[in-house]
């Protein structure tokens, strides 16, 4: 049967329990088995077999819950952190409204001018205020009885509707008061609860539109428009017209003058430019980039003009394949998230516990009805979970956001956390720890032998092959005082696995194997042979180098080490991380780069199913972290507790790694684990203060200090509420801060 994933946008979704209605409503269509709400960035994950749901069946199930399907075409090019400001403009409006309505009720009481006329009018303001400002929370409680979850709405309905209901006892009915209280709690409990609560829910979108801050400078990336080359029936000679970046179609030019974003993924077939790629790569230094080259989307032409031919438009640009991790990223919950949620699932019911003993132990002293519901009220009031539930998405997606503005690339919301808890850090070699191309390790010279004549012959051959040796023979020769030889384009052939012969002035040059000397009848000297012999021995691949029948030199062939990789390690030893190498290279060449970089443990010779079961027997030992670039370190990637992928390396590692290193830098791997540790220590401060606030405010709601006098009206317990959101905001923006700053 088949199968599928979709991510729907749902609009409304405001805290834990406004996801766990989604996901119930969801859960109900026919043909769907999972869906995972997260309702910090508004999307909901839906796994389904057999025919897909169309919006049509999704649709009403999420209405049931009370919230809004977002059609997919909009979904497609809305800018989520757009909406949540729209959101956050929407609640300050409502709580301006608010403002403006509760001063009438509560002036007159603070000067005294009580009296039947205020008091009715008191009462006419309260119903005004719950049914415009107060209003969402009572149809989001509406919604959440209907599916059986109690969440914030519920209980903070329950308080603004007993308030209104008492308030209107009073006045209207002459309901008699308890000793120690007045009117005016009862009419704070109807209008200034709701003006608090509205308060709490701006504070919240703030919050959450500035997290999405990351993902909207990613989308404001894109260009809207772009110059092409197009015929048509008032454009018959392809001059250039400005259409919708979005139109623009593969195959298509595109020019791009200097200052211009590059409106599509493509390859340059005209002009040059140094290119600003600092939002791929991270790298502040513009790169060259001449005909044959390719760029990328919102990549910046800085003096230059180019005309690029697009090969990747749309959704399927890097740009566009970012801002999909990044969503992913944002969607998927750490598991700290997941205690998170355990703590709200029972928070609801324990509280409403808490309530009802309240009101009961209120009664059972002979307080009377009114000041035992009013205690209750206080209590379902101050323990609303709105802070605990944007403590852990708020510091994830602030702590993603300022790793993508320093090239890392976070993909899934695990991810900071698993990295600042790893112990154990395995590295491949090749590409990951070494740059992957050989370089000159050291040179060995025949007996009787001078430097000219070995750098006149080396010469020679590197003009005759571009073979990876070769290359990096003439690399190294370039950095001596020499003048290559005056022969252009010598005759050669080369002998795979072998090397290379190569003749000119009736001399033969040869640069490979001892098997290839010996074909060509060239004697290998016992000293030359020894020292070549201890290359080897030393993990070094060794040529040699001969001309006219003489041997000259050997030379060692390794695997140049990352300029960075020893500091990397270094730090992470300080740390009290144990460092591992993983490598299918031989033993050798391994031990090499491991003394060199004071590495822990080294494995050679190992296949990818090796490396698997190794990283499995990692993990017993504790959580493990995989660095690697290649294709066959992509399965070890993904088994790891934590996969980090080199940005330089395979598109395979890159998609199966958690996390992407996009300069190619290892240096970024200790500061993708430090934005990772000082992001999971923001989430446990946030979860200390919104657990703290109820621990301290339950009581005194419950009234449990009224024999010292000090009382919590439901009103000031709301207020206490929006505390709580507010510490976590502060404590969320200090990160952002502190992270811009590492």
């Amino acid at each position: 049967m088949a199968s599928g994933t979709l991510n729907l946008k749902v609009d409304g979704m405001t805290c834990a329990h406004c996801a766990r209605s989604v996901e119930k409503s969801l859960k109900g269509v026919q043909g769907i088995t999972t869906a995972e709400a997260d309702f910090a960035s508004g999307s909901v994950t839906v796994c389904f077999t057999g025919r897909k749901p169309g919006y049509e069946v999704l649709e009403p199930a999420v209405r049931k819950g009370g919230y809004t399907l977002v059609k997919e075409e909009e979904a497609k090019t809305r800018d989520p952190a757009e909406v949540a400001k729209r959101e956050q403009r929407r609640n300050l409006w409502l709580l301006l409204l608010g403002v403006a309505l509760v001063i009438p009720v509560m002036l007159p009481h603070f000067v005294h001018l009580h009296g039947a006329g205020w008091d009715y009018a008191a009462l006419a303001l309260a119903v005004a205020i719950q049914a415009t400002v107060g209003f969402d929370f009572y149809k989001g409680a509406v919604a959440g009885i209907r599916n059986r979850n109690l969440g914030m709405d519920v209980l903070v309905s329950i308080g603004m509707a007993s308030g209104l209901v008492f308030g209107a006892g009073v006045v209207l009915f002459n309901w008699p008061l308890p000793p120690g209280l007045t009117k005016d709690v009862y009419f704070e409990a109807a209008t200034l609860l709701v003006v608090f609560l509205r308060l709490g829910k701006y504070v919240e979108a703030r919050a959450r539109g500035n997290a999405l801050g990351a993902l909207r400078s990613l989308l404001q990336l894109a260009p809207d428009k772009a110059r092409v080359r197009r015929s048509g029936p008032d454009n018959p000679v392809g001059q250039l017209i400005e259409v919708d970046a979005s139109s623009v179609k593969a195959g298509e030019i595109c020019v791009v003058n200097a200052g211009g974003r590059i409106p599509v993924d493509g390859e340059i077939v005209a002009g040059e430019s140094d290119v600003d790629e600092a939002m791929l790569t991270g790298e502040p230094v513009p790169v060259a980039r001449r005909v044959g080259d390719a760029v990328r989307t919102g990549t910046i032409a800085t003096n230059g003009t180019l005309e690029i031919k697009a090969t990747a438009v749309g959704r399927d640009t890097v740009l566009a394949n970012i801002v999909k991790l990044v969503e992913e990223a944002q969607r998927t919950k750490a598991p700290i998230q997941r205690f998170a949620d355990r703590v709200s699932n029972w928070f609801v019911p324990i509280v409403v516990g808490i309530a009802l003993v309240t009101a009961l132990a209120w009664l059972v002293a002979g307080a009377g009805p009114a000041r035992a519901v009013t205690h209750a009220i206080a209590v379902l009031v101050i323990a609303c979970p709105c802070a605990l539930g944007i403590a852990v998405p708020a510091a994830v997606m602030i702590g993603s956001g300022a790793a993508l503005k320093r090239g890392i690339l976070v993909k899934n919301g695990a991810a900071l956390e698993r990295i600042s808890r790893a112990q154990i850090f395995a590295f491949d070699k090749t590409g990951t720890l070494t740059l992957g191309k050989p370089g000159v390790q050291a040179v060995e010279y025949a007996d009787d032998v001078d430097e000219p004549a070995v750098l006149q012959a080396l010469a020679l051959v590197t003009q005759a092959s571009q073979h990876p040796f070769t290359k990096a023979a003439a690399e190294w020769l370039a950095t001596k005082d020499n003048s290559k030889s005056k022969i252009q384009n010598p005759k050669s052939r080369e002998l795979a696995g072998m090397g290379l012969v190569a003749e000119a002035d009736g001399c033969s040059y040869i640069f490979g194997t001892p098997a290839l000397l010996e074909r060509e009848g060239v004697p290998l000297t016992d000293g030359l042979q020894a020292r070549a012999q201890a290359l080897r021995e030393r993990g070094d691949s060794v040529s040699l180098l001969a001309a006219d029948g003489k041997v000259l030199a050997a030379f060692g062939f390794a695997d140049s080490l990352r300029d960075e990789a020893r500091q990397v390690i270094e730090q992470l030893r300080s740390q009290g991380a144990r460092t591992v190498l993983i490598t299918g290279d031989h033993a050798a060449a391994a031990q090499r780069v491991a003394g060199a970089l004071g590495i822990d443990e080294v494995h050679a010779g190992v296949t990818p199913e090796g490396k698997l079961q190794l990283i499995d027997n990692l993990r017993e030992k504790g959580v493990t972290a995989m660095v690697g670039d290649g294709i066959n370190d992509a399965p070890a990637l993904a088994r790891a507790d934590i996969g980090v992928a080199i940005g330089g390396g395979s598109d395979v590692a890159k998609e199966t790694g958690d996390m992407v290193l996009m300069t190619g830098r290892l240096s970024d791997l200790p500061r993708a684990i430090d934005f990772g540790r000082r992001s999971l220590r923001a989430i446990r401060q946030n979860l200390f203060l919104s657990l703290c606030y109820n621990a301290v405010g339950i009581p005194l709601a419950a009234g449990a200090m009224l024999w010292a006098g000090i009382f919590l009206p439901p009103s000031y317990a709301a207020l206490a509420m929006v505390f709580s959101d507010l510490s976590v905001a502060i404590n969320s923006a200090r990160l952002a801060a502190e992270l811009r700053k590492a």
